[in-house]
């Protein structure tokens, strides 16, 4: 897909590949991060087949990864239906029966009080994983790098079509990190943009991706 700013040369998206947008102007850089959570018109994304398509449904807006609780947020629900959808019979049937046991408990306790008290039987599957408190390891979501990982590789694994979209990587990574970074959205087959606040003379860090940039002068550079 194609990603274009306003009357600047679109930048190209694909699978397997970072496309770097970087800017040193304040209102690029504004204009890109509001465009991408469709707070302004800044931006239009056209598919592989010249379609016109919603930012919303073919980006993935994440902005800075330097707060870990994104992960769980965002995605945590999707986490638990890939689970509820992925289990088999046996296990499901596993499930059930020690709910079932675990109801029978609880209500023989209640009818001790006798008191006028009931409980539902209700085994539903997302409701018990509420119960069982299912997040994500503090080990990943407490560093950058980890946060992404988790992110990509849950858009892999719960079949995310859209287009992840970070901003300002390069504060969070060291360079060796960002090459791990390359290995694992090829690995995992996603596409991911970066909106990065820098320099044009810091290109040397993106190596090995797609490297736009919209200088102060508003002027295009694909390097």
């Amino acid at each position: 897909m194609k990603i274009s700013y306003k009357t600047h040369i679109p930048f190209q998206v694909d699978n397997q590949k970072i496309t770097v947008v970087g800017t040193n102007s304040p209102i690029v850089y504004t204009d890109l991060v509001n465009g991408f959570q469709d707070k302004n018109e800044c931006i239009e994304i056209i598919d592989d087949e010249y379609n016109q398509i919603e930012v919303g449904k073919m980006t993935d807006w994440i902005g800075d990864v330097g707060d870990g609780t994104l992960v769980a947020q965002k995605y945590l629900s999707k986490v638990e239906k890939l689970y509820g959808d992925s289990l088999v019979d046996e296990n499901r049937n596993k499930i059930h029966d020690q709910m079932n046991e675990l109801f029978n408990t609880v209500s023989e306790q209640l009818f001790m009080l006798d008191l006028p008290i009931s409980i539902d039987y209700d085994f539903e599957i997302k409701r018990l994983l509420k119960f069982c408190n299912i997040r994500f390891d503090p080990v990943l979501t407490n560093n950058p790098y980890g946060i992404i990982e988790s992110i990509l590789k849950i858009h892999e694994e719960c079949d995310i079509k859209s287009c992840v979209v970070l901003t300002n990587v390069a504060h969070y990574l060291t360079p060796s990190q960002y090459l791990d970074l390359i290995k694992l959205v090829k690995q995992t087959n996603q596409s991911l943009v970066l909106i990065e606040f820098t320099e044009i003379g810091c290109q040397e860090f993106y190596k090995n991706s797609e490297f736009y940039y919209v200088d102060a002068d508003f002027v295009d550079w694909h390097l």
